[in-house]
């Protein structure tokens, strides 16, 4: 097993597992494991506090598990509530995705 396969079967037997890090969130109508991750939000926005008070998150979640990968200013439906992709980064098949409540901020 090289490296690449070693951190897939990790992304997919330990960090996604919800009885380990993940939680199962509704995500456009599906139910899928993703990581919230607040502490993320330091360096994002002005001050840490301000992203919080704008309702913002990240969340990890894996790629397969999604339709497609979000653009800045998608709407995504998060456990039927409407939020805005602010930021999307992806690395080996996970997808960090920050979020917000207000579509003015985008």
């Amino acid at each position: 097993m090289n490296f690449k396969d070693a951190v897939a079967a990790d992304i997919d037997n330990v960090f996604f597992k919800t009885n380990e890090f993940a939680e199962s969130v509704n995500i456009d109508g599906k139910p899928v494991p993703l990581i919230l991750d607040d502490d993320m939000l330091q360096g994002k926005t002005e001050t840490y506090a301000e992203g919080l008070a704008n309702g913002e998150q990240f969340i990890f979640i894996k790629q397969k598990d999604i339709k497609r990968i979000p653009q800045p200013g998608d709407e995504l439906s998060k456990e039927n509530k409407k939020w805005y992709v602010r930021e999307v980064i992806s690395e080996m098949g996970v997808l960090a995705i920050r979020i917000g409540r207000n579509k003015a901020n985008g």
